[in-house]
């Protein structure tokens, strides 16, 4: 619950009408989610802009609306606070209502596996704590406040993805969330439209550390160049390491990986992830480490890595008779792609390793040359056939032949002929493997195989 006097201290807005003595249960920025008593927050999309929809906010239970367009037409009886920007307000009555709470925030970053990496260190705090956590991929400047305004007394803990595709998010982020542990999976070419180069992201990606506190930690891939450098340096902040290869304070040991699973040691103690995903090691590492920091028991630990499963579209596998069928269709980048043919390899058996290939967006001038430099990757990773969409797909795949002449590539024009011809090309035992970003939207063509070898 908070009060208009709050969301006014809060927002610096001006009250146009209404009591500040007004209790509000919530907030709502979509009008076909508002319960009674909200406060629906009037947001300007690249669609659709919230101040059109004030009315249907408040028919549908708002008792007062937050708006930045002077003058806009709101019901009588309904309290009206008017600021500059009502995205920024949202984040400045989230971190208000944040700070409410003296629970751990545990905040994550980095290029890829942000996703997977919430969803293991949740599986991980289960086992012990009440947790809250962002819901798919709100990790952005919408999703984290309105993550962080359904925190409740019975929490004990709350996990929150960070993500960003241009200067600045992520600072703003982590000032909202005033996070007590800052996690940071690893730092690679993406988004480089908006942040320029590596360089640039691990610039952006390092902000989150401006909303730690001084006794809070930092949680690292070791492994990982730029972040080795991170955990270099003299911070205030307890710093614990992760990794496989180099030295660190969670490391994975004993590494066994089949078709099945990937067993590995953590110290002494065994741990058990299903699936074949190599990347995920590093995403149980970090679970692992957040679960140490927060005193969960190790038996505890162990066991939510184990029950671990993938979130939609990241590397998920569809077994339909002697097919198998990885989803990796939710984004992509280089690092991502890199682990998905990694994964592709392990489970490759008497059938043939067959990549669909859509292409990697936001890559800025560096696209070509990044999507050649997976196309020779998948060659030396003994993918069979390359199935291409897109532009930029189609330099990966030719990469890949110029690498090794075995490798079959066939491009397509559009998604709906390439799906046709695998519907027909699937044999016994093959694995194909789906991989583009989101704006690619290939998981239709997942859909499609999944129905032929079901039909």
């Amino acid at each position: 619950m908070l009060t208009i006097m709050e969301i006014l201290d809060a927002t610096d807005g001006i009250l146009r009408t209404g009591r500040k003595t007004l209790r509000v249960r919530g907030v709502c920025t979509d009008t076909r989610a508002v319960r009674k008593n909200e406060l629906f927050i009037a947001i300007k999309g690249d669609t659709f802009d919230g101040h059109d929809f004030i009315a249907n906010a408040v028919a549908s239970g708002a008792s007062a609306v937050l708006v930045s367009r002077p003058g806009c037409a709101v019901p009588e009886g309904v309290a009206v606070i008017e600021v500059k920007d009502t995205v920024k307000a949202l984040g400045y009555i989230a971190r208000h209502y944040r700070r409410r709470f003296k629970v751990p925030v545990i905040a994550i970053t980095g290029s890829c596996g942000k996703t997977t990496t919430k969803e293991m260190i949740a599986s991980v705090l289960k086992t012990t704590y009440t947790v809250l956590y962002n819901k798919g991929t709100e990790n952005n400047h919408i999703g984290v406040p309105m993550t962080l305004l359904k925190l409740k007394t019975s929490h004990d803990v709350a996990v929150i993805e960070a993500g960003t595709n241009h200067p600045g998010e992520i600072r703003w982020l982590a000032e909202i969330c005033c996070p007590t542990i800052a996690v940071f999976t690893n730092v690679g070419p993406s988004h480089l439209e908006g942040l320029g180069t590596p360089e640039g992201v691990f610039q952006e990606k390092v902000t989150l550390l401006e909303g730690l506190p001084r006794d809070g930690v930092v949680i690292a891939n070791a492994d990982d160049i730029f972040l080795a450098g991170l955990l270099k340096r003299k911070l205030t902040q307890k710093q614990i390491s992760y990794g496989i290869v180099k030295k660190a304070d969670v490391a994975a040991k004993n590494i066994a990986v089949d078709a099945r699973k990937i067993a590995f040691s953590v110290g002494r103690e065994p741990m058990v992830l299903n699936g074949p995903v190599w990347g995920n090691i590093y995403n149980a590492l970090a679970a692992i480490a957040c679960g140490l920091v927060l005193k969960v028991l190790k038996a505890d630990i162990g066991r939510g890595v184990r029950r671990f499963r993938s979130p939609k579209g990241r590397q998920v596998f569809h077994r339909v008779g002697r097919v198998t069928v990885i989803d990796d269709t939710y984004n992509a980048n280089p690092v991502s792609f890199r682990n998905s043919v990694l994964t592709l390899k392990v489970l490759k058996g008497k059938g043939r390793a067959i990549l669909i290939a859509a292409d990697m967006l936001e890559l800025g001038s560096s696209a070509e040359p990044l999507h050649a430099d997976v196309g020779v990757f998948a060659a030396d990773q003994g993918v069979d056939m390359l199935l291409t969409c897109g532009s930029l797909a189609r330099v990966l795949g030719d990469a890949a032949r110029q690498k090794n002449p075995k490798v079959v590539h066939r491009h397509f024009k559009d998604k709906d002929t390439l799906s046709a011809f695998i519907q027909k090309e699937t044999r016994p035992y093959d694995v194909v493997l789906v991989k583009g970003s989101r704006g690619m939207r290939m998981e239709k063509i997942v859909e499609d195989i999944l129905s032929s070898l079901k039909g």
